[in-house]
């Protein structure tokens, strides 16, 4: 089964911030293990901010592993320069992630 986020409808036009952000990412987590795919629709509107995307995804990349994401989200309609963030800011958080695990506390 399959969940559709569309972030037009969702959001409108509050895109920017983490607040604007965490409505997308409870909506994840809500689901998360309710169906087998969340699609996040960004209807090809720039969104171009750090606080949103990592609020999303950057959060779900501290709980959960590279193989997690990515069998579970898939992310349709993103504009090339908003994929190469969210693919930057995933990247860090997953290090960050990684490396809290591997450093004794």
């Amino acid at each position: 089964m399959e969940y559709m986020i569309n972030i037009i409808e969702t959001c409108g036009k509050n895109i920017v911030t983490r607040d604007d952000g965490k409505v997308v990412h409870d909506l994840i987590i809500d689901q998360w293990n309710k169906v087998d795919t969340i699609r996040i629709d960004f209807g090809n509107v720039l969104v171009a901010s750090v606080s949103f995307f990592d609020e999303i995804f950057g959060q779900l990349a501290l709980e959960y592993s590279r193989g997690e994401l990515t069998k579970k989200i898939d992310v349709d309609n993103i504009q090339e320069f908003d994929r190469a963030l969210l693919n930057d800011i995933i990247r860090s958080r997953l290090r960050q992630r990684e490396y809290k695990t591997e450093t004794p506390h």
